[in-house]
């Protein structure tokens, strides 16, 4: 929502004609504009808020200026709905918008698909909010219409001026999130019989704390905050007890672990905060469901050894159950969602990794305990992120979102449009199945093509619900991605705009209604909602990023908004037929296991210590790099996900840039990092790319401790960017080239500033001009390694070396080329700087940081890259390089030729095996194990490494071996 485009009219017309009546309410929005939608202002039954839609042929491009009257009601707010620059509301409400023809981005327009991407007319309009029997009268260019919003149905939609504009009654957005100074995020909601109660976490200052409001007699209270809940929270939720007492469950970090925990309230004061987990790891993602017996049933997802495994407990007569295996073995299962039905059993579904994510489900319940586990679709295509409801007839409903095949697998520039992966963001849809007591069945397809469809780009996050008349609900998130319209210095630019807006439908017979967004809910993907439903209303509780069209990747300030309708009662029965879950290619990586493995078991003697090879990857962007938005990238999440199952990885890092910008996002990236940090299976570390530009050259900043502040751009005076021209915030996060360029010593600065903070930086893409560096500066106690192959790019060796930059072809390289930027280059300076590979945006499964680590923790990896004991590779390729007793990365010093020996274990036959020195190639083997003494080299420094090539194009590349003869 773009804030400059709001307004508040407060306008009450009676019989005159001519005469404005201002009512008290009035009068004190007048003092407090935002107060009609803020809690404790106009009773919820009152309020309505409309959808005016223009251009919703999609072939009406051009002016749709007009404005817009109101007789017998309130009119609160008027905002701009898909307003970008020049458009813009108006005083006296009025407004100007034009349609364009716009570009819809369904892969990164820098290292995807741009070829797939297509050029839409997406309408426009506007949300105008109020209450009362208001008659809207709406004047526009292209023709006049009459809005009556109470009278209109809820989520239906209204067509005007021979379907060029539409109308849709919405749920009336409450901003419940109190004071502006917090971020406000994940909120849950419970309806009961006399209340219903609201749930979410808040942001400041480096901690969380959960906040608490209560909806009685058509009022929201005050602002509750939760003792007892404190620091690191995730995923609050709220249900009721048979008593119809309210129970907080979260999971917290308390001591360096995760644990559920849960604690009415009791009227007027907290009960006992009881922990519900007995899990030395992380226990995170819970979800709740609550009996109509007043049983209330928890689920979540606890990391256990080497695997993610569920938990539930019950909570029945006023005990709680002992935790219940709903699932384990050696296989990954994730977020687990749970519903009750009224014969005492709730249901559980989850999604589990075996080649591909898959959805499962099955039953619990207090007295006959688990059921059999029941495949809800299990093909190789992406099925993961279900949720589920119970009807009347205790049949369980689950949704999920489907992807393509090879989720996560190999994909980037050098295996150009076949590669067979599929990106972490990519495109989704979503498929809803129901159990009949015999098989799983399925309604009509969910394929919405209403106006609002068009510009999306995937449908995300289903949330079930089903209401006291046996209706079935969906809310979901769909996503948005188009190259939009934003003002810089001189004129008019255009940047990717990606956002995820919530929507609400209804099963209805033999069709799902047309989805209708909930107001203010651009956001991004891994935010969550809820739906709950009694006393005829249905509750919405959704969050807001308070995002703008024209930079829809940007957060600007993250609140969360309630709103109700009116329930249609009991509507038609759905239609169901077979449920028969396709996939539409094969998968890939038979021998993936079995190299991991290898690998995985490989071991080194270097002196006293046994090392062995932990495979990483350190240079991933998620949703929170404004940049992309997470248009191909996935949500935070997701990345996890990746690098434990898709990728079984050992270690890596998240790296947004400037760790998405904001400090609610940093906290976010570093809460993560712990939440997923168990070291059997998966070690994480701290991290950030900071993107300057070339000379001083994008580097991505690793730490292993966590509340370290991010290192800013140090800017240089530039006339083409002083305020107003600069737009606020943006500094923070975009490559500083684009705004000015940084100081001479920016490098200097941000070295001085990792010595503070113990961390060390990685020097990436070096061989652009772009985002590259001519290695001006260097300290090898902090740029110990360099990103010498990257999976979304290319290999910045050398000029013309496999997968890099080739004579002629300059042009044609990925972000630019210059050679100063070759990693040869620096090696020539005399530089001590190993290697690793790492992927970007985009790509997957083609870039491996790989090292030598005498144990699997966050220290031992961070010493092992610092001692450069690294090594890059795009499959999963062992590789020994020694020079004498001294292991790759290492600096010694002898009075004659000592004997190099290579080793390596492929994924492939072995095509060459390259031994270079001081930038000459001066030895090839294709003996996957071979000694080789130089005797040529002669006295002096000189530096040693070797390149792996298979016959499969698969490649690796050792640090270096630096040695003087004397």
């Amino acid at each position: 929502m773009n804030r400059s485009s709001r307004i508040y009219l407060l306008l009450l017309a009676g019989a005159l004609v001519s005469g404005l009546v201002w009512t008290r309410a009035q009068q004190r929005a007048a003092v407090d504009p935002a107060y009609a939608s803020l809690p404790g202002g106009t009773p919820e039954e009152s309020l309505w808020q409309v959808l005016i839609l223009f251009g919703a042929t999609g072939g009406d491009p051009g002016s749709w200026n007009g404005r817009l009257s109101a007789e017998n009601g309130d009119i609160q707010a008027i905002d701009g709905y898909r307003f970008e620059l020049p458009d813009r509301v108006l005083p006296q409400g009025g407004w100007e918008v034009t349609i364009r023809p716009t570009r819809v981005l369904k892969s990164s327009p820098v290292e995807g698909n741009s070829a797939a991407d297509e050029t839409r007319v997406i309408p426009k309009g506007l949300l105008v909010r109020g209450s009362g029997a208001a008659r809207l009268s709406v004047t526009t260019e292209r023709g006049n219409f009459i809005v009556e919003p109470a009278s209109l149905a809820f989520l239906d939609v209204r067509k005007e001026l021979g379907g060029r504009a539409e109308i849709r009654r919405l749920p009336p957005a409450t901003d419940l999130s109190g004071t502006p100074l917090r971020e406000h995020d994940f909120p849950s909601i419970s309806a009961g019989a006399d209340a219903a109660w609201a749930v979410w976490s808040s942001f400041h200052d480096k901690q969380e704390e959960l906040n608490l409001r209560r909806y009685q007699n058509s009022r929201w209270t005050r602002l509750i905050p939760v003792g007892r809940a404190s620091a690191d929270l995730w995923r609050p939720q709220v249900t009721t007890d048979e008593a119809g007492r309210p129970w907080l469950i979260w999971s917290q970090q308390i001591q360096g672990n995760w644990d559920i925990y849960a604690m009415p309230w009791l009227d007027n004061e907290w009960g006992p905060r009881e922990k519900l987990s007995v899990n030395a790891a992380p226990d995170i993602e819970p979800h709740v469901a609550r009996g109509s017996d007043g049983t209330i049933y928890v689920v979540w997802q606890a990391l256990e050894g080497r695997y993610s495994h569920l938990r539930l407990r019950a909570r029945k007569n006023g005990k709680w159950s002992a935790p219940v295996a709903v699932t384990s073995g050696e296989l990954n299962d994730w977020e687990p969602a749970v519903a009750a039905g009224s014969d005492g059993r709730a249901w559980i579904v989850w999604d589990r990794y075996t080649s591909s994510y898959d959805v499962y489900a099955r039953s619990y319940s207090p007295d006959g305990g688990l059921s059999p586990e029941m495949k809800v679709a299990a093909t190789p295509r992406f099925e993961a992120h279900s949720s589920i409801a119970v009807d009347a007839r205790n049949r369980p409903w689950v949704a999920f979102e489907t992807g393509g095949v090879n989720w996560g697998k190999d994909l980037g520039a050098a295996l150009g449009r076949n590669a067979p992966g599929q990106p972490l963001g990519g495109s989704r849809r979503i498929e809803v199945a129901c159990y009949d007591g015999q098989v799983w069945k399925a309604p009509v397809e969910f394929n919405p093509r209403g106006t609002l469809a068009a510009g999306s780009t995937g449908d995300y996050l289903p949330l079930l619900h089903v209401d006291p008349d046996g209706n079935l609900w969906m809310a979901f998130k769909r996503r948005y991605s188009t190259s939009s319209r934003i003002q810089v210095s001189g004129g008019v630019s255009s940047r990717p705009s990606i956002f995820w807006e919530a929507y609400l439908t209804r099963l209805d017979g033999s069709g799902w209604i047309d989805p209708a967004p909930l107001p203010n809910s651009w956001s991004r993907n891994s935010t969550r909602m809820g739906l709950s439903s009694a006393n005829g209303r249905l509750w919405a509780f959704w969050p807001s990023e308070s995002r703008s069209y024209e930079f829809g990747n940007r957060p600007l300030a993250s609140r969360v908004y309630a709103g109700s309708l009116m329930l249609p009662g009991k509507r038609t029965e759905p239609e169901l037929s077979a449920y028969q879950p396709t996939a539409t290619a094969p998968p890939v990586h038979a021998a993936e296991a079995r190299d991991v493995a290898g690998i995985r078991g490989h071991r080194v003697k270097l002196g006293a210590e046994s090392l062995r090879i932990v495979r990483g990857d350190l240079h991933r962007h998620t949703e929170l790099s404004q940049d992309i938005g997470g248009l191909d990238d996935g949500s935070l999440p997701e990345f996890y996900r990746y690098m434990i199952d898709a990728a079984a990885m050992d270690f890596g890092a998240s790296t947004d840039h400037q760790a998405g910008g904001t400090d609610y996002w940093n906290f976010m990236t570093q809460k993560m990092a712990d939440m997923y940090h168990f070291p059997a299976r998966f070690v994480t570390l701290y991290s950030y790319e900071r993107n300057i530009g070339n000379p001083d050259g994008h580097r991505n900043i690793i730490h292993t401790r966590r509340n370290y502040s991010i290192v800013p751009f140090f800017q240089k005076i530039d006339p083409k960017f002083l305020l107003p021209d600069t737009p606020d915030g943006e500094l923070l996060t975009f490559n500083s080239m684009t705004f000015g360029g940084a100081i001479a010593n920016d490098t200097k600065l941000l070295y001085d500033e990792l010595r503070k903070t113990k961390g060390l930086a990685i020097p990436h893409t070096s061989g652009t001009n772009s985002m590259g560096t001519d290695w001006r500066d260097n300290d090898p106690k902090i740029d110990a390694v360099v990103e010498i192959y990257q999976g979304a790019r290319q290999n910045y060796e050398h000029k013309n070396a496999p997968r890099g930059i080739k004579d002629g072809e300059e042009k044609k390289a990925i972000g630019g080329f210059q050679e100063p930027g070759m990693v040869w280059n620096a090696w020539k300076k005399g530089y001590r700087i190993g290697v690793i590979a790492s992927s970007d945006h985009y790509s997957t499964h083609i870039s491996y940081a790989m090292v030598y680590t005498p144990s699997q923790t966050r220290e031992a990896i961070f010493d092992s890259i610092l001692k450069r004991r690294t090594y890059g590779a795009t499959d999963n390729i062992v590789l020994e390089f020694w020079l004498g007793d001294h292991l790759m990365g290492e600096e010694f010093t002898a009075t004659e030729p000592q004997s190099i020996r290579v080793k390596v274990v492929g994924t492939g036959p072995i095509e060459a095996i390259h031994v270079i020195r001081d930038g000459r190639y001066i030895h090839k083997s294709s003996a996957a194990q071979f000694e080789y003494r130089d005797n040529d080299a002669g006295k002096g420094q000189h530096w040693y490494y070797v390149r792996v090539e298979q016959k499969n194009g698969e490649l690796a590349w050792s640090s270096p071996i630096w040695v003087r003869y004397r």
